[in-house]
């Protein structure tokens, strides 16, 4: 199947947040990103999983120059939610496969792209899918060995970053 990828980028410089236990109700995923907004924080990447018992997990990325300042506020920020605590992995990246609109509308895409990653035996940490994008979150330290699989497989350049300075 020939994918509809029009080009790759790849960030290296971002941090996996995981707020662990936030209560799960309307509007905690709001004052969660209205704080972060407060600070100066933007999340590159946001995936939020089924609750249990009235509480979830959210997992979000920020760029490393944000790092310490979501540490100073960490402590508030999981009061405001009452989370039952913050975990980081910063040696984390983040692609992005963009192609056209009919992305989304073509089925498959999805399987595709986490199957050349499985092959190259590398683990898909997070994801999420838009009209024209798919976004895939992996260990940092495997990020050459996905250059090499995708640009084989895929035939596109990736190019390093998001167009923006830290």
């Amino acid at each position: 199947m020939a994918l509809p990828i029009e080009e790759v980028w790849v960030n290296r410089k971002v941090v996996k947040v995981t707020l662990k236990g936030a209560r799960n109700k309307p509007g905690i995923a709001a004052d969660i990103f209205e704080m972060l907004a407060s600070w100066g924080i933007n999340a590159e990447l946001i995936v939020a999983g089924a609750g249990d018992r009235g509480r979830a997990d959210i997992a979000f990325l920020v760029l490393e120059s944000d790092y310490f300042k979501l540490k100073e506020q960490e402590e508030a920020l999981c009061e405001n939610v009452d989370a039952k605590g913050i975990k980081y992995e910063p040696k984390v990246a983040l692609f992005v496969f963009y192609g056209d609109r009919t992305l989304s509308r073509r089925p498959g895409i999805a399987a595709k792209i986490f199957d050349i990653f499985a092959q190259a035996g590398i683990n898909i940490e997070m994801v999420s899918a838009s009209v024209d994008s798919i976004s895939i979150v992996i260990p940092e330290d495997r990020v050459d060995d996905a250059y090499m699989v995708l640009q084989d497989t895929l035939g596109v350049d990736i190019t390093e970053g998001f167009g923006y300075e830290d």
